[in-house]
């Protein structure tokens, strides 16, 4: 062999075992360790959390239809004036898909815990999406590809039904009660397993109550199941609030820092916010909003508030000032940081057990209930609970009127924490609103509406389904249709 040849098969040779020894580890050589291909349960958490939270700091729908605020523009939702509500609708849907992967890749890495918490999270999800349209696709949702049609199911069922939304946080305290694998340090408890309980347990609570309308009506023994989850640990400090803190730097600031002026102007105390402080001169009142421009060009500090919903020349009628009625305040305006998203807090629940007991589905002492729903309430805002202020008239504790003084302080605890009172409004009636002038109720003149119309997507694209579940309710998609638990 000349030298040449022999040149040629060495090269050969050695370029066929480079190429031999390449492939033979190509897989791991070209996998970018950077960017995986599976996704674990605690990297699915952690987006969940986040949109649910910060999708609960309401300062707009929720708060103005709970008359917590007054819009002075753009408030059509609050006359009545009701739309489809469609981007919540997608958003919570898409969080329900990513939820169902999370519980998935939990179940085949053997997390009996970190399924837990997906399943408290689909009962938040879910029970956001029924309560504000009333029968939606569940049992058949978040098939993917394999059913994008899925049937609508009664809101009956979607609460009561095994894996329905009391079934999911069952289990969920089950699971998180007798596992001991890790659970993954979310933003919110660190991974404690004990908070995690509470806080499930707490919603467990919530709906009950919720549904609590329906009892001796439902195959579901509702007031047993209120009775024996206020017999588990539920949330009962601070501690447990289920918040994320607003943060100095883009994306995380408090959304009313970045609000242009000409909106945030627009959003103002309502009237029985007002009366909140001239009958009680309620201290959570100057954290949450500024005094009057006149007044503090005077040297003073009032609060006033304006009626909801009124229109422009409603305004103009009952000569609304925008120097005579209060903004929000220094807490939301002046600190992109200075403020928290709550889903849900332990004031809450204290009112929610102090009901229940005002109610007689369970046993306990109800006074004392409701005095530590109004501290913790006002100990989050960085206010003392003084013995002059529960001692007032309407505000010390009267058994006579306990269910109308739970639900006052409810909905001063629940300030702009998603659609919580305007739940408790339908459902209880409960505090009493002022009467709007404006009211738009396109089909039922001068009533108040019970949910949202159908997104137009579901029209087109479900029909039959959308059709089957209108025509439970009369053969129209009306805004009027009483919730189930009404």
């Amino acid at each position: 062999m000349n030298n040449f040849s022999k040149t040629f098969f060495t090269a050969g040779l050695c370029a066929t075992l480079a190429l031999s020894g390449c492939t033979s580890d190509f897989g791991s050589i070209n996998t970018d360790r950077n960017n995986p291909t599976e996704v674990t349960a605690d990297l699915l958490l952690l987006p969940i959390m986040h949109t649910f939270i910060m999708d609960q700091f309401n300062y707009g729908n929720g708060a103005a239809l709970a008359h917590q605020l007054s819009r002075t523009n753009y408030n059509e939702t609050e006359q009545y004036a009701f739309g489809t509500n469609e981007s919540t609708w997608s958003r919570y849907y898409l969080q329900l898909n990513d939820i169902q992967d999370m519980y998935n890749v939990a179940g085949k890495n053997g997390q009996p815990s970190c399924q837990a918490i997906a399943l408290i999270w689909k009962a938040f999800a879910i029970a956001q999406l029924t309560d504000l349209w009333g029968d939606v696709p569940y049992f058949e949702a978040t098939q993917g590809g394999n059913n994008i049609t899925p049937a609508y199911d009664t809101q009956e069922d979607i609460y009561t039904a095994d894996n329905g939304i009391i079934d999911l946080l069952k289990q969920a305290e089950e699971m998180l009660s007798t596992s001991n694998d890790v659970i993954p340090s979310d933003l919110v408890y660190g991974g404690d397993r004990l908070r995690w309980r509470k806080f499930g347990n707490s919603l467990r609570l919530r709906y009950l109550m919720r549904i609590s309308n329906r009892i001796g009506e439902s195959a579901l023994d509702i007031k047993g199941e209120i009775a024996a989850v206020m017999a588990l640990p539920l949330m009962d400090a601070n501690e447990d609030n289920m918040l994320l803190p607003f943060l100095s730097g883009a994306p995380n600031r408090c959304p009313i820092y970045d609000m242009r002026a000409g909106n945030f102007e627009y959003t103002r105390m309502s009237t029985e916010m007002a009366r909140m402080w001239s009958q009680y001169a309620d201290p959570r009142i100057p954290v949450w909003f500024a005094p009057t421009t006149n007044s503090a060009l005077e040297g003073t500090a009032e609060y006033n508030g304006v009626l909801a919903a009124c229109s422009s020349t409603t305004l103009t009628n009952i000569g609304y000032s925008q120097a005579d009625v209060s903004m929000l305040g220094s807490y939301y305006r002046d600190a992109p940081d200075a403020c928290s998203a709550i889903l849900m807090n332990c004031s809450e629940v204290k009112f929610l057990q102090a009901e229940a007991i005002a109610r007689g589905y369970a046993a306990g002492d109800m006074q004392t209930l409701y005095e530590d729903g109004i501290r913790l309430s006002m100990e989050y805002y960085g206010v003392t609970l003084t013995d002059e202020y529960l001692q007032q008239p309407g505000i010390a504790f009267d058994a006579t009127q306990a269910l109308q003084q739970i639900m006052l302080q409810k909905w001063m605890s629940l300030f702009m924490v998603g659609y919580e009172s305007w739940f408790d409004f339908l459902r209880t009636g409960l505090p009493q609103q002022d009467d709007i002038i404006d009211n738009r109720n396109p089909t039922a003149a001068g009533e108040i509406p019970s949910r949202f119309y159908y997104p137009s997507d579901e029209q087109a694209l479900n029909t039959a389904n959308y059709e089957e579940a209108i025509n439970r309710h009369g053969g129209e998609d009306n805004i009027n249709t009483e919730l189930w638990w009404e």
